[in-house]
């Protein structure tokens, strides 16, 4: 299982859905997928709400060439009239699921366990690594799941421990 960190500004919440919007997210989101960094991640967003996603279609103009008819006696068509019509789709069908919370609502208790177990998984990586296995293929999982932890670590302290009006007003997003 991979998941995808991401901090938006704001949702459009619709019930128990939000409406999924591109512009809304702060920068482009983290990659999760080292499995014991996954089963870190996974604990961590017990508490988050889970919430479904809809996509709105966008609102666009079209060009349309109308014909108007009069009913005068010489019957003339007048010329045509261009005309532009908005139209907006309705929401589409169900996207996927979204783990949601709002940052600042975030359980300090969940975050510092979290925090915890992140630097356990910190030590015990660099413990493994020794320069007979530097190179190896075999210490590529710890240097990616380091540079995950990194990545998250940058990531939380950024957006949950900012004293920014908008970053505490936001949600951190993970994307299954």
């Amino acid at each position: 299982m991979n998941y995808n960190l991401n901090f938006s500004l704001e949702f459009k919440k619709d019930g128990s859905y939000i409406i999924y919007n591109p512009e809304d997210f702060v920068e482009k989101p983290i990659l999760i997928s080292v499995p014991d960094v996954v089963k870190l991640f996974e604990h961590f967003i017990e508490t988050f709400e889970e919430v479904g996603i809809v996509e709105q279609a966008s609102t666009r103009s079209i060009q349309s060439d109308k014909k108007k008819e009069t009913n005068n006696v010489s019957s003339q068509e007048q010329p045509f009239e261009q005309k532009s019509a908005t139209t907006s789709a309705s929401l589409k069908g169900l996207s996927g699921r979204v783990y949601i919370c709002k940052s600042k609502e975030l359980d300090e208790a969940v975050l510092n366990q979290f925090c915890t177990k992140l630097t356990e998984y910190l030590q015990v990586s660099c413990s493994k690594l020794a320069p007979e296995n530097f190179l190896s293929e075999e210490s590529s999982l710890s240097f990616s799941g380091l540079r995950e932890v990194f990545e998250i670590r940058n990531y939380l302290a950024k957006y949950t421990k900012s004293k920014k009006r908008t970053y505490q007003e936001g949600y951190i997003a993970v994307f299954k």
